[in-house]
């Protein structure tokens, strides 16, 4: 965990969803017919968004650029 790091700042994975979410927010295919999993704000808490597995997920992380910057610390030397 980084330093400084709070529960505003993550998201939670769910491995099953508690309401019925159709389609992969990267790809658009109905996620319930792979491997699904389920992204939440809150640990529990109802999905914000839902992937066919965690290659769709990997891939909208790079799509959109999501961890640029993400690194606690980092320096040229390490």
């Amino acid at each position: 965990m980084c330093a400084g790091s709070t529960d505003a700042d993550k998201t939670f994975v769910l491995r099953t969803a508690t309401s019925a979410m159709a389609d992969c927010t990267f790809c658009g295919r109905p996620v319930e017919a792979h491997d699904p999993l389920y992204l939440s704000e809150t640990p529990g808490g109802e999905p914000t968004s839902q992937f066919c597995n965690y290659g769709c997920l990997s891939a909208h992380v790079d799509a959109a650029d999501l961890a640029t910057g993400s690194a606690c610390e980092w320096s040229p030397e390490q």
